[in-house]
């Protein structure tokens, strides 16, 4: 069984950056197509915790992104 990649890709860098108070992994599913995550690193309020679960890394970010940064 193949492991996972040390260093992430450009795609995952990026996301890390725009997303400074998420940890964004990337995992890979029994079949091997990837699976894109996100969790806040510490949470603000008494709100359940949120796990994000993306196809792709666009549709992730889109997740991420709140409708009033859309709206610049």
């Amino acid at each position: 069984m193949p492991g996972y990649a040390l260093y992430p890709s450009h795609e995952m860098e990026r996301l890390r950056t725009e997303f400074p108070d998420h940890l964004i992994c990337e995992l890979h599913d029994d079949t091997g197509r990837p699976v894109f995550t996100a969790t806040l690193r510490r949470r603000r309020c008494a709100c359940p915790t949120a796990l994000v679960i993306a196809g792709t890394p666009a549709v992730l970010r889109r997740s991420l992104t709140g409708p009033e940064q859309e709206a610049r």
